[in-house]
């Protein structure tokens, strides 16, 4: 009787641990890679200052990097100035659209398998 309880209560264990790291799996690495740029875009990067970059065009002295402006158009775009983020890029609402969609399909895709796999 003793072993059964045990085994019941490591059983249960088991799937509480699972469950915490449902959502995780439902966003697999790549949706938890845009999700983290998306953050950082939008709390830590500062549009308006220079700050270090391992950007190989800005090392080099070009004033204009078409990915640092893409960058700075989202973070632009996360603080409400939509202006000033057409004018850091102009694809940077289409880049947002994009990675939000995708971060979407990732989502409604593995829901799906997750679905297919319960049955």
């Amino acid at each position: 009787m003793n072993n059964i309880s045990s085994q019941l209560k490591l059983s249960a264990l088991q799937n509480l641990s699972l469950r915490k790291f449902y959502h995780l799996r439902l966003i697999s690495f790549e949706g938890f890679i845009w999700i983290t740029a998306l953050i950082y875009l939008a709390v830590f990067v500062n549009p308006y200052e220079s700050h270090f970059t391992i950007c190989p065009l800005n090392n080099l002295g070009f004033e204009h990097c078409p990915g640092c402006g893409l960058g700075n158009s989202i973070a632009l775009i996360f603080r409400g100035s939509i202006i000033e983020s057409f004018s850091a890029h102009v694809f940077g609402m289409p880049a947002l659209l994009i990675i939000l969609h995708r971060i979407y399909s990732i989502i409604r895709f593995n829901l799906s398998k997750e679905k297919t796999n319960i049955k």
